[in-house]
């Protein structure tokens, strides 16, 4: 069994499965010490997410704006999104994640699954291999709520790991990550 665990955290321009992402981040951590091992940051090309279809949402740009966190349009951290995709499989493959913890199973997950099959791939991991974190901390810490978030991929996964360490502690069960 590994003893590698990813947290995984996308940013949108929508709510729906069809979002356009504007980030994808990933961090790898050891699941004893949560010490991060390798982490992966990538912006898919955003003028090709929108000639294929990808969907934007006027509010949740609206709610990006009002927060401050309306992402910087920019090139692709490569030259096609194939070679994202390729990236984001080699770091899953490379680090055959025990766990893929995303923050709540309705958003993340389906959204990346659509953009997999959009462009011709499946998502890199088994899916027992997930688990939420926001319910994760909801049952540590019934009524409260995190600190507040960048809206940021990599920036998230960074809060979340933190979030996750915490809420595992205080569930007694701080290496099972």
């Amino acid at each position: 069994m590994s003893n590698i665990s990813i947290i995984l955290d996308l940013e949108t321009l929508s709510r729906s499965p069809s979002a356009l992402i504007t980030e994808i981040g990933a961090v790898a951590f050891h699941r004893d010490s949560f010490a991060i091992e390798d982490e992966l940051d990538l912006t898919p090309d955003f003028f090709l997410q929108l000639a294929t279809g990808r969907h934007v949402c006027p509010e949740t740009i609206a709610f990006h704006r009002q927060g401050g966190t309306l992402p910087r349009i920019h090139p692709s951290s490569s030259a096609t999104m194939f070679a994202d995709l390729h990236l984001l499989t080699d770091f899953f493959h490379r680090h055959r994640p025990h766990r893929v913890w995303i923050q709540g199973p309705d958003f993340d997950r389906p959204i990346l699954e659509h953009f997999c099959q959009q462009y011709g791939s499946v998502l890199p991991w088994d899916f027992w291999r997930t688990r939420d974190t926001r319910t994760t901390w909801d049952t540590a810490f019934p009524g409260q709520k995190h600190a507040p978030r960048p809206h940021h991929a990599l920036p998230d996964c960074h809060a979340t790991l933190t979030d996750l360490k915490q809420s595992l502690h205080n569930l007694g069960r701080p290496q099972s990550a």
